[in-house]
C-alpha cells in the first residue's frame, strides 16, 4: 500500500515544480563541490612568482628554507 502525496503534491504543476526544485539544488550542489573540492590554487607571493616566471611548470610546494630572491 502506497503512501498518498502530500496534498500540495497532488497537482500536477506543484509536482513538476518541485522536481525542478530538487534538480536545481541537485546541479548547484555539484557545482560547488566542482569548485571547492579542496584542489585550490596557491597564491601566496612565491607561488606566484614561479608561476609567472616559469609558465610550462607547475607550481611547487613551498619549502621551509627562505629562497635566496625574496630578501
Amino acid at each position: 500500500m502506497r503512501k498518498p502525496m502530500p496534498a500540495f503534491l497532488q497537482h500536477p504543476l506543484a509536482r513538476e515544480i518541485a522536481l525542478a526544485i530538487a534538480i536545481k539544488l541537485v546541479l548547484i550542489a555539484a557545482i560547488f563541490y566542482a569548485f571547492f573540492d579542496g584542489r585550490a590554487v596557491r597564491t601566496d607571493a612565491a607561488s606566484v612568482a614561479e608561476q609567472l616566471a616559469n609558465p610550462q611548470h607547475t607550481a611547487h610546494p613551498p619549502s621551509t628554507s627562505r629562497s635566496s630572491h625574496a630578501d
